[in-house]
């Protein structure tokens, strides 16, 4: 997004300061993260092809909502609005992207501090036995020394690698993420953030894409697959049933469920006032401010939830030592 936020925020201005869009698409492929497809694309507008025409092979690695709106864009001629608009809905998801990273870092760091203390515990146990000759597993994991460091840490190394691929798995595949999706739904405030997010990005669609005189078919289409959450993007076949036999959109949203009262009342708004896409940019940037509130309450609790296992573990080692030493005691006195 990065990329094509840099991408989109210069060509559109040189196309509206009416500079030539070859031109300006060439200057910008070496600075693009992937240029051998740029420089293709330059070459297909060099034989006389559109821009979008040029873009339609790169489809999945460029996204279908930004080559559907660049083809819009150039159809009606204005490119370069488009793609200023295309730049401001990048910057907007970059900045969410990094606001949701940075509310992760303080747990993250605590959780990164917990498990090098348990690592640290698990070889000080060692070190233990060689001084008492009497192993001491506080944890109760079987884990002492330097060997029971080793099966520690290949077992983060196997969790950690297994997590990065069940997330690489799903990421970006509506069809193999959608049971975790319908999963987090149910979890108390995250599944709100997310379903708000999904919101935002589905309304934000809808303002780019209607605001064109696209086909409504093809915009709702294309702002659903947008909204990039299984709960939100799931209703799209039965609003497109009702829009292809004739329903109003207002008809249409409110037989699909996971929607807001708040975007029905847009929609129907919209609908009968004609301004639709000025709605659907008002409900963005209220799903904007709703969707980082949620962010800082998820990031928040989540911190706490951090701190409560690691005081939870810090009790559990304290009882394990003090059954450890009353049993020492006890054989003590047993003894005399």
């Amino acid at each position: 997004m990065k990329q094509l936020s840099g991408f989109c925020h210069r060509v559109g201005i040189s196309v509206k300061a009416g500079l030539n869009l070859i031109d300006a698409v060439k200057r910008e492929a070496p600075r693009q993260r992937h240029p051998q497809i740029w420089q293709s694309v330059v070459q297909s507008l060099e034989n006389g092809s559109s821009l979008a025409e040029s873009l339609q092979p790169f489809k999945k690695q460029f996204g279908e909502m930004f080559v559907a709106l660049i083809e819009v864009g150039e159809e009606s001629g204005h490119l370069g609005e488009m793609l200023t608009d295309l730049a401001d809905y990048y910057d907007q998801m970059i900045q969410i992207r990094r606001d949701f990273l940075k509310s992760l870092t303080l747990p993250i760091i605590e959780f990164i501090i917990a498990v090098i203390i348990v690592g640290i515990l698990i070889l000080a146990l060692g070190v233990i036995e060689q001084i008492t000759k009497q192993r001491i597993d506080l944890l109760g994991w079987g884990l002492v020394g330097v060997t029971g460091f080793i099966r520690y840490v290949i077992f983060l190394i196997i969790a950690g690698s297994l997590g990065v691929f069940l997330y690489r798995f799903i990421k970006g595949n509506i069809q193999r993420s959608r049971p975790v999706h319908y999963l987090l739904l149910r979890i108390p405030k995250i599944g709100r953030m997310l379903k708000t997010f999904a919101l935002m990005r589905l309304t934000w669609g809808l303002h780019l894409t209607m605001r064109t005189g696209m086909d409504v078919c093809r915009a709702l289409t294309l702002s659903f697959q947008g909204s990039g959450f299984a709960p939100v993007h799931d209703q799209l076949p039965a609003i497109l049933n009702t829009v292809e036999n004739g329903g109003s959109l207002t008809d249409a949203f409110q037989t699909a469920e996971y929607l807001d009262d708040d975007l029905l009342s847009g929609i129907d708004s919209g609908e009968q006032s004609g301004n639709l896409p000025e709605l659907m940019h008002k409900l963005t940037n209220q799903y904007l401010q709703e969707s980082l509130l949620n962010l800082k309450i998820v990031s928040v609790t989540g911190g706490f939830v951090v701190y409560g296992c690691i005081a939870v573990c810090i009790i559990f080692v304290i009882f394990r030592l003090f059954s450890f030493y009353i049993g020492i005691i006890n054989e003590a006195v047993s003894g005399i």
